[in-house]
């Protein structure tokens, strides 16, 4: 057994992984038993989101998993607001394997990707920025990291960044999400982007608006083509 994987299979024993849909310790389990008939009621049919549902600007197309309710609304809550961040290996392993396909194991409490990268090909994963400092990581950061592994494409964690303040989206209606955000998203460096197809990933798809503002800015950068996937979307 090579170091690296030793010291994750310590890690593993150390901290063994939890279900995020109802935080059981899972330790090397691969699913949870006890949520598997609500993520399966959850669960979307078609990943990718018709344009209807949501605005969807500057993006070639835009995928979810699961509908924002029940467990998974209790399990992204937690994962952003709750403290825990050990929940996006497993949340961003599924978002792979759901929506393109990427199939992995887990053996010894670890998350194990197989076989040959899918069809979907991306020259780079970007994150959503963080929208405050204040839990310590950046919740669509952490979805990225085993999306970029399992599509075997390189992860840019700072490629995005805000330029302005904006107010909370809480309570604003579509058009008024859109507005707030217009503008409030810059790429850092241009040549990072430029003339790359790029899988833009968040944790929730509300309105649409955040996606949009942030393929904005990097089409206007000069990327070639963005797709947005989240763990999931709220129905309209």
């Amino acid at each position: 057994m090579r170091p690296t994987r030793i010291f994750r299979v310590a890690a593993a024993l150390a901290y063994p992984r939890r279900c995020p849909f109802c935080d059981r310790v899972l330790g090397w389990l691969p699913d949870c038993p006890d949520c598997a008939a609500e993520l399966a009621r959850l669960r979307r049919t078609i990943p990718r989101l018709p344009a209807s549902e949501h605005i969807l600007r500057d993006v070639s197309g835009a995928a979810a998993v699961w509908r924002y309710d029940g467990c998974v609304r209790r399990a992204i809550l937690r994962f952003k607001n709750g403290g825990r961040a050990c929940y996006g290996e497993t949340l961003g392993a599924e978002m792979a394997r759901a929506v393109f396909g990427c199939n992995y194991v887990v053996r010894h409490g670890i998350i194990i990707f197989n076989g040959a990268p899918p069809l979907a090909r991306f020259d780079l994963v970007v994150p959503v920025p963080a929208s405050g400092h204040a839990r310590g990581y950046n919740p669509p950061e952490l979805l990225a990291r085993p999306l970029a592994q399992a599509l075997n494409a390189p992860l840019q964690p700072h490629a995005l960044r805000k330029c302005r303040a904006t107010h909370t989206q809480k309570g604003l209606s579509a058009a008024q999400r859109l507005q707030n955000l217009s503008g409030g998203f810059q790429v850092r460096d241009a040549r990072l982007v430029e003339g790359r197809r790029i899988l833009l990933v968040d944790d929730v798809i509300t309105t649409g608006a955040t996606v949009s503002c942030c393929a904005a800015a990097l089409m206007k950068a000069g990327a070639l083509e963005v797709f947005a996937v989240t763990a999931a979307n709220t129905e309209r």
